[in-house]
């Protein structure tokens, strides 16, 4: 009976043990992935950083290269001080997407800004995965604001078939007038054909159409 006993104190003395040592190397384990994500952390606030550094660096040459009076690189459009353009930063969880890349041309536009900044500026004003998917173009791609513009569609998912869901299954909100509504259809049959590569014209609306009626990918 007193050896039954003491074999059940070792069994629970070992069962001991072995719990304060699996919850010792829990602990060690959540303290190197907490170590971790501080280090990645840290990495990505320095690349942000960098970027920010990269961008004004680049405004400040630009507005260094042009001038009021004509003279300088770019001579035959005077670029306002890149920091005039006033936007807010586009919020992944509140902005459409589509409409902020459309204020933001317009606004580049009333800028008179030239073409080939136009991704440097959409730069200024992204944030988050927004901002992740500038950082990883290429050096060679960076300067493209269309390719820039379709990379942030497809992580959005705002691809050929979610614009052709939108402009399929959209319906005119409360408070929106006819005329808003059709614009809006247009938008999105507009963005639908660009995505899916078809031109601008009534061959190519058609053959946009067919396919999607045969139902080819």
């Amino acid at each position: 009976m007193e050896e039954s006993e003491r074999q059940r104190k070792f069994e629970l003395e070992k069962l001991k043990v072995e719990s304060e040592m699996k919850q010792r190397e829990i602990d060690a384990l959540a303290k190197q992935k907490e170590i971790e994500a501080k280090e990645k952390q840290a990495e990505r606030d320095f690349e942000l950083k960098k970027l920010q550094l990269q961008l004004q660096s680049q405004a400040t040459e630009s507005q260094s290269n042009t001038s009021v009076d004509g003279s300088g690189d770019h001579a035959v459009s005077y670029v306002p001080n890149i920091k005039l353009m006033k936007l807010p930063p586009f919020n992944e969880e509140k902005d459409d997407l589509g409409a902020y890349l459309n204020r933001f041309e317009r606004t580049c536009r009333a800028f008179s800004v030239l073409q080939c900044q136009w991704s440097f500026q959409l730069a200024r004003f992204l944030q988050g995965q927004a901002l992740d998917v500038y950082q990883r173009m290429t050096d060679e791609d960076v300067g493209d604001c269309d390719l820039l513009k379709n990379s942030l569609l497809k992580r959005f998912r705002l691809t050929e078939g979610g614009y052709r869901k939108r402009f399929k299954s959209v319906r005119i909100e409360v408070g929106e007038t006819a005329e808003q509504f059709v614009d809006r259809l247009k938008k999105y049959l507009t963005k639908w054909r660009e995505m899916a590569g078809f031109d601008a014209t009534y061959d190519g609306l058609q053959n946009m159409i067919l396919r999607d009626q045969i139902g080819f990918s």
